[in-house]
C-alpha cells in the first residue's frame, strides 16, 4: 500500500505517546498496522512485547489478518479487544473458570426481576435498560443516585441491585464486570499489577474515541510513563449509552503528555458528501478543530436532502433509488436510528421485490390471533366472503354461530364456491330467532365496514362490532398490539392496501430469515447507525431524519443532542458516492424536519 506524507509522519513518529486524530476513510486501519512493524524495525520493540487493543471481536481478528498480510515474518503481537484482555487478566489470577451471561440470558434474568417487583415489561424497553446498568457500571456511578430515562428513578436502585444480586446468585458475570474485577485484582495484589505492567513496552489503540473511564483508567495504569499511540476521531464518538466519552481524547493529550498529529485525507467519500459532514459536526463545541480533505473528485447529484409529505411517499422514492444502484452493482445501505424497521417501508421493499438483509425483522406482531381476526373482518367487508373466513370470526364477539351450522349452511348455497350468502344464512337460521337477529347485525356491520378506510375500520372493529370485549373476556392482552395496528392502519388507509402488508410480510418472512451474507444476490443492507460504524456502502440513505428520531427524542440536553449529531454524522461518513437525507415535512402530522436538515441547509 502507497501511504501519502501525512500517514508515513505518524507511522514514523518517534516511540512516545502519541494522539492521532483520523476523519472517517483516512485509512487508520492501515497507518496503526503500519506502525506496528515501524516499532519493531526503527526501535527493536519486540513484537511479543507490543499491545493492540480494539472494540470488538471481529476488528481485532481482520487487524490481526491484515497486520500478518503486511508483514510476512512470524510475529507474536497481542492484537486483543479491552474485554479480551480484562478477562485475560481475572484468569491469570484466578484458575477457575467463569461463566460470562448471554444477551438473552440478560434479557430473560431482567424480564424476572421487573415481573417480581410488579413493573409491566410490555411497556418497558428492556434493552435500554440494561444499557442504563451497563452504563452505571462503566461510569461507577452510584444507582442509588442514577435518574433513570427507561423506568421510574425511585425503582432503578432496587431494581439494579436486585439484578446483580440474581446473576451473582448464578456465578454469572457480564463483560462491564471484567474491568471491575481486573481493577480489584491489581489492588488486592501489588506484586500480580507489575506482572502485567511489565509484560507490555508499548500500546495500540483503535477507535479511541469509544474508550470509557473505566478502560481509560486501567490504560493509565498499565502504560504509566510508556508509550500509547491512541488513534480516533472524537467527532464519531457515538457509545455515551455504553459509558464512552469524546472528552476522553481531549484528557489523553494532556495524561500522557502525548503530541497530536492529524489524518486529514478522505479517501472514501467524494467532494461533496465530505463538505456536507463538514459542515454538520462543526456545530459541535467539544472536539479538535480540523479540515478534512477529499481526494475523490465531486459528482453531480451525489448528496441530496430530500423532502417528502408522509413517509410513504418517502419510502417510495427511496426504495425506487435503491433498487436502481443495485441494478448498477453498487454497494447500498438503508441507516436507521433504531433496530425497528418502519412497516411501510418494508411493505415498499417487498412490494418492489428489492433483495435486502436486515439484523432484525421489524414485524413485532406476526402471528398474533387478532391481526388474524381484524385481517379476516378486513377481507370480508373487501368481498372475501367465504365460509372459512366467517368460520374465524363468527364468534368473535360470540354470534352463537357453530360450525357445524355453517357446514348445513354452505351445503345449501346454490354456488359452491366456499362464498356465503346472507339470503342463504337466514334461511338455514329461520328456526332460531336468536341467530337471525346475531346474523342480520353481522350483515349490516360488514355493509358499514365497507364505507371505512383502514383506521376508521380497526376502531370500528374493536368498539362497535364489539372485538374488544371479547378479547377482555377472554384475558387476552392486546394494547400495545392494538397501538400498532392503529400506527399501521394510519399508513396503509386503504383496507386492501393493509391486506396486502401483511400477506407480503407472511409470504417474505421465512426468505428475508434465510438470508445468507455470501449469497451471490446484491441486496441492500439494513442496519442502525451504530452498526454502521466502521464499515461503508457506495450509496446510502438516510430516511426519517425528524424530530424526535434523529435526534432521538430522549436527547433532552446539549451533551445528549451533540452525541445525536455525532450518530448522524457516522451515518453521513459511510457513504463513498451518494448520500441521501431524507425527511417528512408535515405540520398538520406533527411531522417536522429535524434540527440537523436545518444546519445542513
Amino acid at each position: 500500500m502507497i501511504f501519502d506524507e501525512n500517514q508515513i509522519s505518524v507511522i514514523k513518529a518517534s516511540p512516545g505517546s502519541l494522539l492521532v486524530t483520523a476523519g472517517p476513510g483516512s485509512g487508520k486501519t492501515a497507518v496503526l498496522t503500519q506502525r506496528v512493524i515501524y516499532l519493531n524495525e526503527a526501535y527493536n520493540i519486540p513484537f511479543d512485547k507490543i499491545l493492540v487493543i480494539t472494540f470488538t471481536k471481529a476488528a481485532a481478528s481482520q487487524m490481526k489478518s491484515r497486520f500478518e498480510k503486511e508483514y510476512a515474518g512470524e510475529s507474536k503481537v497481542t492484537f486483543c479487544t479491552f474485554h479480551s484482555l480484562f478477562y485475560s487478566i481475572i484468569r491469570d489470577f484466578k484458575s477457575e473458570n467463569f461463566l460470562i451471561i448471554s444477551q438473552k440470558e440478560k434479557l430473560n434474568i431482567l424480564k424476572t426481576v421487573l415481573i417480581d417487583m410488579n413493573l409491566d415489561i410490555s411497556r418497558l424497553d428492556l434493552n435500554e435498560i440494561l444499557d442504563e446498568i451497563s452504563k452505571v457500571k462503566n461510569l461507577d456511578l452510584n444507582a442509588d443516585n442514577y435518574v433513570s430515562k427507561s423506568i421510574e428513578p425511585e425503582k432503578f436502585k432496587d431494581m439494579f441491585n436486585y439484578y446483580h444480586d440474581e446473576t451473582k446468585a448464578r456465578n454469572l458475570i457480564d463483560y462491564d464486570d471484567f474491568v471491575i474485577l481486573a481493577e480489584k485484582m491489581f489492588d488486592k495484589n501489588p506484586d500480580f499489577l507489575k506482572k502485567w505492567t511489565d509484560k507490555y513496552v508499548y500500546c495500540l489503540i483503535d477507535e479511541f474515541q469509544d474508550i470509557n473511564s473505566k478502560q481509560y483508567d486501567m490504560v493509565k495504569r498499565l502504560f504509566n510513563g510508556k508509550g500509547v499511540f491512541a488513534v480516533g476521531d472524537e467527532d464519531q464518538s457515538i457509545y455515551a449509552f455504553r459509558g464512552s466519552s469524546s472528552d476522553i481524547c481531549l484528557k489523553f493529550k494532556k495524561d500522557f503528555a502525548a503530541d497530536v498529529l492529524k489524518l486529514e485525507t478522505n479517501y472514501r467519500s467524494t467532494k461533496s458528501i465530505v463538505k456536507a459532514g463538514m459542515k454538520l459536526i462543526t456545530f459541535n463545541s467539544l472536539r479538535f478543530d480540523k479540515r478534512i480533505v477529499p481526494v475523490k473528485d465531486a459528482k453531480e447529484g451525489e448528496f441530496k436532502i430530500k423532502s417528502f409529505f408522509t413517509y410513504k411517499e418517502e419510502y417510495e422514492e427511496l426504495v425506487k433509488e435503491v433498487k436502481d444502484g443495485l441494478y448498477k452493482g453498487k454497494s447500498v445501505a438503508i441507516l436507521l436510528r433504531t433496530n425497528n424497521i418502519q412497516d411501510s417501508l418494508q411493505y415498499c421493499l417487498l412490494k418492489y421485490k428489492v433483495p435486502y438483509i436486515t439484523e432484525k425483522t421489524s414485524i413485532r406482531i406476526k402471528n398474533n390471533e387478532m391481526i388474524e381476526d381484524v385481517l379476516t373482518y378486513f377481507k370480508i367487508a373487501s368481498g372475501e366472503n367465504t365460509y372459512n373466513n366467517l368460520l374465524k370470526i363468527a364468534n368473535k364477539p360470540n354470534r352463537y354461530i357453530s360450525r357445524n351450522f355453517l357446514a348445513e349452511c354452505k351445503l345449501n348455497e346454490r354456488y359452491n364456491d366456499d362464498h356465503y350468502s346472507y339470503v342463504n344464512l337466514f334461511q338455514c337460521s329461520r328456526r332460531k330467532k336468536y341467530l337471525a337477529i346475531n346474523i342480520f347485525k353481522l350483515e349490516r356491520n360488514i355493509k358499514e365496514l365497507c364505507k371505512l378506510d383502514s383506521f376508521e375500520g380497526l376502531i370500528f372493529i374493536m368498539k362497535v362490532i364489539g372485538y374488544e370485549k371479547y378479547l377482555f373476556e377472554k384475558g387476552i392482552k392486546f394494547e400495545t398490539e392494538f397501538e400498532e395496528l392503529k400506527a399501521l392502519a394510519r399508513e396503509f388507509t386503504s383496507k386492501e392496501d393493509f391486506i396486502d402488508y401483511f400477506e407480503l410480510i407472511k409470504d417474505e418472512e421465512s426468505e428475508v430469515n434465510e438470508q445468507k451474507e455470501d449469497d451471490t444476490t446484491n441486496k441492500v443492507r439494513i442496519c442502525t447507525i451504530h452498526a454502521s460504524k466502521g464499515r461503508e456502502w457506495d450509496e446510502v440513505y438516510i430516511p426519517d431524519v425528524n424530530e424526535g428520531n434523529i435526534p432521538h427524542k430522549k436527547a433532552q440536553s446539549k451533551e445528549e443532542t451533540e452525541e445525536e449529531r455525532r450518530l448522524f454524522y457516522v451515518a453521513m461518513t459511510r457513504a463513498k458516492e451518494k448520500l441521501w437525507v431524507c425527511y417528512a415535512d408535515d405540520i398538520k402530522r406533527n411531522l417536522k424536519p429535524s434540527l440537523f436538515v436545518k444546519e445542513l441547509k
